[in-house]
């Protein structure tokens, strides 16, 4: 045979192999594994194929951990449970519109569900909107009850107040009229009393056994509140300044033993004036001894002490006594109530 058609015969076949494989391609226009074939592009193994990951593969763009499979559609990618529309990290599933940004984080438990408006951050159960933080419940800053910045009403027991003083207290019904005043607010249950042991003629700068300290020290268990005066018969019986200035230094020492016992606040009601001539040197010391006692009353931190001065009380009220310095009947109530009041405005035995 010649050249000429020996080469004529080689291109017949090659022309006729390359239709064939032309027919067989257009009619498969409906692969399942890959862009034309089963597997992959037009092979088993090959770019579409099941094994080799390409475009149109089991585990490609259009399978099912690519882009349009389980990975950007599907499970873990951006369509999927992971991904963006999965359940993990990115912005459709558990991330941002599950467990995380939209479901437990942003809109479940994290930002919008237990976190921002779910259980237990910001608007839940110990967040902004929870129980525990800024809108919660059991851990919310809040001003009711018996916490700190409150005066809960009724938590006091008669036992644990006590009066102490000299005959002003001792020979009047003030310690009976405060109780009453307390019974009828509801700071004191209607079977209780407050406690009195003060003394008629008791100093508070000398050392006799019934002094007003002693008084305290003698009767200090379980005492939270002292309701008290002292200085007068300092005043009277002694009158020098160093009668003064033994007051002075005896009361600093009560209170800090106060303090230590744990007594949280004291209201010092302090004289009015005396009624009468005959009472001028008991006024000239109870005027020296008045500004000095107030002002180591006021400095107390431990406990604090609230100053009382019952002058404003009494002024123009001589019918408050009989003697011109002991309380009368008409003077028991309103001394009482200017003790109560400071007792109310600073929650002193509530």
């Amino acid at each position: 045979m010649s050249k000429v058609a020996t080469s004529r015969r080689v291109y017949g076949t090659l022309n006729v192999a390359f239709l064939l494989f032309l027919v067989g391609c257009s009619s498969e226009e409906n692969p399942s594994g890959g862009s034309g074939g089963a597997p992959g592009a037009g092979g088993l193994v090959g770019s579409g194929g099941a094994t080799i990951p390409s475009f149109g593969g089991a585990t490609t763009q259009g399978g099912t951990t690519s882009s349009g499979g389980a990975a950007a559609g599907g499970a873990p990618s951006a369509g999927g449970t992971v991904s963006s529309g999965g359940a993990t990290p990115t912005s459709g599933g558990a991330a941002s519109g599950g467990a995380a940004s939209g479901g437990a984080a942003s809109g479940g438990a994290a930002s919008g569900g237990a976190a921002s408006g779910g259980g237990s951050a910001k608007g839940g159960t110990t967040g902004a909107g929870g129980s525990t933080s800024t809108g919660g419940g059991a851990g919310a800053t809040g001003t009711g009850g018996g916490g700190s910045g409150t005066c809960e009403k009724g938590t006091t027991k008669g036992k644990e107040v006590l009066f102490i003083g000299e005959s002003f207290i001792a020979a009047s019904d003030i310690p009976e009229e405060t109780t009453k005043l307390a019974r009828a607010a509801g700071s004191l249950a209607a079977s209780e009393s407050y406690v009195d042991k003060s003394v008629s003629g008791t100093w508070i700068g000398n050392t006799a056994s019934n002094s007003i300290p002693n008084q305290y020290k003698s009767n200090s268990s379980g005492v939270r509140y002292v309701l008290m005066n002292g200085g007068g018969n300092d005043c009277w019986q002694g009158g020098k300044e160093s009668d003064r200035t033994n007051a002075l230094n005896a009361a600093k020492t009560l209170f800090q033993d106060m303090g230590k016992n744990g007594v949280q606040k004291v209201v010092y009601f302090f004289y009015p004036d005396p009624i009468g001539s005959n009472f001028a040197s008991l006024t000239a010391c109870l005027n020296l001894l008045r500004p000095e006692m107030k002002k180591l009353c006021e400095e107390q931190t431990s406990p604090k002490c609230y100053w009382v001065d019952l002058r404003e009380t009494w002024m123009g009220h001589n019918e408050y006594t009989s003697d011109g310095i002991h309380v009368a009947g008409p003077g028991n109530v309103p001394t009482a109530t200017a003790i109560f009041k400071s007792m109310q405005a600073n929650c002193v035995a509530p």
